[in-house]
């Protein structure tokens, strides 16, 4: 970053007595005008359409109007990677490239060793801050730094499962990866961004100051795309868009395992806990497809137009989209993998049980109820809540390591999870990579204990998971992190002309699990994205004539 670039602006609730306001007081009431519920996406979607060729991101808590618990769903964050300031780094077996205006720049290091020198947040041994050898000024936090992390310009991306290779596990060669990313990890750093506090209504501007002229539009270019937003209604409930003349539609719908091989799957990770190697064991699987536009005239199915589509059936707390060269990742995640906020306070929230929703209120009312209570449901939720705890206290300070919710029922538009909360503080000085590092990849998509567990799905699973199962977030220039579990999560890969699709699956396999039952839940968990798209689970794997797309796709 040259000299010019250190500064760092921001400007908070510039519009907020205009353009702003014009949009709560509506609400969506008036033509023309998006609703303050979906602001974050409506101008997302016409800046991103103004920067297509620029990494993008929209971290969006888009159940903020609904949700139980709203300090978790407090904010959207918008970012983009543009200017002279711009760069990506991506990471494949065990080389890191980063690429930036001044070239490209490769080397062979542990990508956990690479973020730990370059995340602007960490902290020396005194306590002081690191900036990479940059000078950045830093405005105060929006909120309490002490325990809430806050968005500051940094890095911003998704990491994949396979990184578990930093932690001692093999990983699969990169032929099992498919149409998969070729990438382990991807992050861009964030030039530019838009942060929109929910509740108090204020919208936040951040960018990185430059030599060139143009940077000083970036404040302009927001007022000129919210004057201009233009409202269109999302689509509504799952049972109308059954009849829904989809934009998108799936072709080549295909599981990657049939129901056959994944019974004999878990029947085999029974044998492995039986033999006491695990306790328990998350196994996945994927479906694939090529994602076409309608017509068949347009460009192949666009990654915001998948995310609009499901975000409108699958309102989390840890939406996201994010764009990174050809891969787009489309997330409506509801768990929070590791936030850790400006003072040191570190919080995980695994999810480990899942029911569908009821089609009439006694019916869901039971379901939830049966969650809540059952012993198989509560016994994998509770194995995850003790490995999270494991992972945590690793950098804890003594005594501060604290559940804060144990099996707690959270329902969705689809599903109803169990839930548990961990939190404890870190000392000044402590490596924040490294904390990410040793938690990494999240308990709730491996098992326990961890390390034998991956090795054992690493025989087991018939290919590489890729972002689904890792993370993604942000990495702020302040200290602060926030990354969310990929799950409910559609990965795009492949040019504008064919696009293909991969959505992770699984489950958590128990010794007292039906494998049945586990086969079942995989189809609950694929519906919040096919029937989002008007496509059903398909029963059998390979080339097998029913993998079609169902009829109202």
């Amino acid at each position: 970053m040259t000299a010019a670039g250190r500064a760092f602006s921001v400007a908070e609730a510039q519009f907020r007595s205009s353009i702003l306001e014009q949009h709560e007081e509506s609400d969506g009431a008036v033509a023309g005008t998006p609703g303050s519920e979906d602001l974050a996406l409506s101008l997302f979607t016409a800046l991103s359409a103004l920067l297509p060729e620029a990494p993008a991101a929209l971290l969006d808590s888009s159940d903020h109007a609904h949700t139980e618990n709203p300090s978790r769903s407090a904010q959207s964050i918008l970012a983009f990677s543009f200017g002279e300031h711009a760069g990506t780094v991506s990471h494949t077996d065990g080389v890191t490239t980063l690429v930036t205006t001044a070239g490209t720049k490769v080397q062979e290091q542990p990508f956990f060793s690479w973020l730990e020198q370059n995340w602007p947040g960490e902290q020396r041994a005194d306590g002081q801050r690191s900036s990479g050898g940059q000078a950045r000024e830093q405005p105060e936090s929006h909120e309490d730094s002490s325990d809430t992390p806050s968005f500051r310009l940094g890095w911003v991306g998704w990491l994949g499962y396979e990184l578990k290779r930093e932690a001692g596990s093999p990983v699969k060669s990169s032929s099992a990866r498919g149409s998969l990313p070729t990438e382990e990890a991807s992050l861009f750093r964030a030039t530019h961004a838009v942060v929109l506090h929910h509740h108090s209504g204020e919208l936040e501007l951040q960018w990185l100051e430059s030599a060139s002229q143009d940077a000083a539009t970036w404040p302009e270019l927001v007022r000129q795309t919210l004057s201009q937003l233009q409202f269109e209604p999302e689509t509504g409930s799952l049972s109308e868009l059954e009849h829904h003349d989809h934009r998108l539609r799936l072709e080549d719908l295909q599981s990657r395992d049939s129901r056959r091989a994944y019974l004999a799957t878990i029947e085999a990770a029974q044998r492995e806990i039986t033999a006491g190697n695990s306790y328990e064991i998350c196994l996945t699987t994927a479906v694939t497809a090529a994602l076409d536009a309608i017509p068949a005239s347009e460009p192949a199915g666009s990654g915001v137009e998948l995310f609009k589509t499901l975000r409108a059936q699958n309102r989390a707390p840890f939406t996201q989209f994010l764009r990174i060269g050809e891969t787009e990742v489309a997330s409506t995640s509801p768990e929070r993998f590791l936030s850790i906020s400006q003072g040191g306070t570190l919080r995980s929230e695994p999810i480990k049980g899942t029911r569908p929703r009821g089609r009439s209120t006694a019916e869901d009312r039971r379901l939830a109820e049966d969650l809540a209570t059952h012993p198989k449901d509560r016994a994998e939720n509770v194995m995850i809540a003790d490995l999270v705890r494991n992972d945590l206290s690793i950098h804890a300070i003594p005594g501060s390591l604290r559940t804060e919710r144990l099996c707690a029922v959270e329902s969705y538009p689809t599903v109803h999870q169990l839930v548990s909360t961990i939190s404890a503080r870190i000392p000044a000085g402590t490596s924040r990579a490294r904390v990410i590092a040793d938690a990494f990849p999240p308990g709730s998509m491996t098992g326990a204990p961890k390390i034998s567990t991956m090795d054992i799905l690493e025989r087991l699973e018939s290919g590489a998971r890729g972002p689904y199962s890792g993370v993604a977030g942000y990495f702020s220039s302040n200290g602060a992190a926030d990354l969310a579990v990929l799950i409910r999560t559609a990965v795009l890969t492949g040019g504008t002309e064919s696009r293909r699709l991969h959505l992770g699956l699984g489950g958590a396999i128990t010794a007292d699990s039906d494998p049945e039952q586990e086969w079942e839940e995989v189809k609950v968990k694929s519906r919040g994205v096919l029937a989002a798209l008007g496509a059903q689970f398909p029963e059998s794997g390979g080339s097998d004539p029913m993998l079609q797309p169902s009829a109202a796709s």
